[in-house]
């Protein structure tokens, strides 16, 4: 690869700026090798191009880099990517990042993330029971973990809530279950957050994931977290996958 090689496959994805003029003149051969592994990640692997930016569009909005993850959310619309999907893929971190992440995705995407209004029936939606709600969790996870059962036992109504939100946004619609438990696991990934890694890669996997999906998914976050996030992905890999 030469180094003009080099800038060119970097600048498919970010553009021509000053810090890639930088690398390129102080650091040659770190180009190439910046190239190589930007190849490695969004051109080696099952998972389709635009689950990849989703991910990277994500993590970028986690971190605070808005610039990065309007960079992403482009690429991902070149890829065919719609509003009515970036809605999705923000409602899935609703439960586990808090509102700033809707909201900080939605000012990156320009504006309010969505673009087809769903009516409501009017009909009341009906919660189900604290024992219905463990059920699932139970299911979901494969245990009971005590954030769950706390607050069973002293937030019902929160409860109820989490168990709405996570349930909905989980399920099959614009993008597969499998994609979403993914994209959580690549987050989890790049923060270093093992626990949260490995439940999201189980339920994966459950759901149809294969185990080099969930490898793809997970070396795709060097992109954002660095090497150190894959180092901690790779030993709930090694768990799951014998």
């Amino acid at each position: 690869m030469t180094l003009d090689e080099a800038v060119a496959e970097i600048e498919r994805v970010y553009g021509r700026s000053g810090w890639l003029n930088a690398l390129a003149a102080m650091g040659p051969d770190q180009t190439k090798g910046f190239a190589r592994l930007l190849q490695g990640i969004l051109g080696e692997g099952p998972l389709p191009l635009k689950i990849k930016h989703f991910m990277l569009f994500v993590i970028h909005v986690a971190k605070g880099h808005e610039t990065l993850a309007r960079i992403h959310a482009e690429r991902a619309m070149d890829e065919g990517a719609t509003m009515d999907e970036f809605h999705e893929v923000l409602a899935v971190f609703l439960p586990s990042r808090g509102t700033a992440m809707y909201l900080d995705g939605a000012r990156a995407l320009g504006g309010v993330a969505g673009g087809t209004a769903v009516a409501d029936d009017g009909a009341a939606t009906r919660f189900e029971t604290t024992e219905e709600i463990l059920a699932y969790f139970q299911k979901a996870m494969g245990t009971l973990p005590n954030f769950v059962t706390l607050l069973a036992q002293h937030k019902p109504t929160l409860l109820e809530g989490y168990f709405k939100l996570r349930s909905e946004n989980l399920k099959d619609r614009l993008i597969p279950q499998k994609y979403k438990e993914l994209m959580l696991v690549a987050l989890n990934t790049a923060e270093r957050y093992q626990q949260g890694a490995e439940i999201h890669a189980k339920a994966a996997l459950g759901c149809g994931a294969t185990p080099e999906e969930l490898l793809d998914g997970m070396t795709t976050a060097i992109l954002c977290g660095g090497v150190p996030g894959w180092i901690e992905g790779a030993q709930v890999y090694a768990r799951l996958v014998r």
